[in-house]
């Protein structure tokens, strides 16, 4: 929790203010936050898309123990579901965790809708872990320079302060 000035300064401060998804384009600023949030007690979880939707329900029912918390192997895919299962997000004894989504882009082409309904939910539900004392930062990776997912969780996705300009993203 972010209870003094000094903690303002803390790295993840600027990954939550506007929300907790957070787009980066170059992955080595990626690196660095990933980084800078371990050393901050967060836990990392990270998911790739390169393997489309079909790998990715995969990683993502490991992440969440879809087998612990409903008795059934993996999420299928239902973003209802998908809902439920991110209600119960395996926090450990910080209560700080980070979800890293590399190539988010590879996502996005395969289902456009359905990605913006994935960072929806995330966003809606790392707000909802605020309300119980835990921290969930959504770190999303894209190889697509001029990604915009449009309103999220009633907020908008934001670039990294990094490469919140055009022209640090080669614009």
């Amino acid at each position: 929790m972010f209870k003094t000035d000094e903690d303002m300064n803390r790295a993840d401060w600027p990954l939550l203010q506007n929300g907790a998804i957070n787009l980066f384009w170059r992955p080595e600023i990626l690196n660095e936050a990933q980084r800078a949030l371990g050393l901050l007690g967060y836990e990392i979880a990270e998911i790739s898309g390169r393997s489309g939707w079909s790998g990715f329900r995969t990683q993502m029912s490991f992440t969440l123990r879809w087998d612990e918390q409903f008795g059934y192997a993996s999420w299928t895919g239902n973003m209802n579901a998908l809902n439920d299962g991110l209600r119960g997000y395996p926090f450990g004894v910080s209560h700080r965790n980070a979800l890293v989504i590399r190539d988010f882009d590879i996502l996005v082409e395969e289902d456009r809708e359905g990605s913006r309904i994935l960072l929806d939910l995330l966003e809606t539900t790392a707000r909802d872990h605020l309300l119980w004392g835990k921290t969930l930062v959504v770190l999303i990776h894209t190889n697509d320079n001029r990604y915009d997912s449009g309103p999220v969780g009633g907020r908008s996705a934001h670039w990294n302060q990094r490469e919140w300009m055009d022209a640090s993203r080669c614009l």
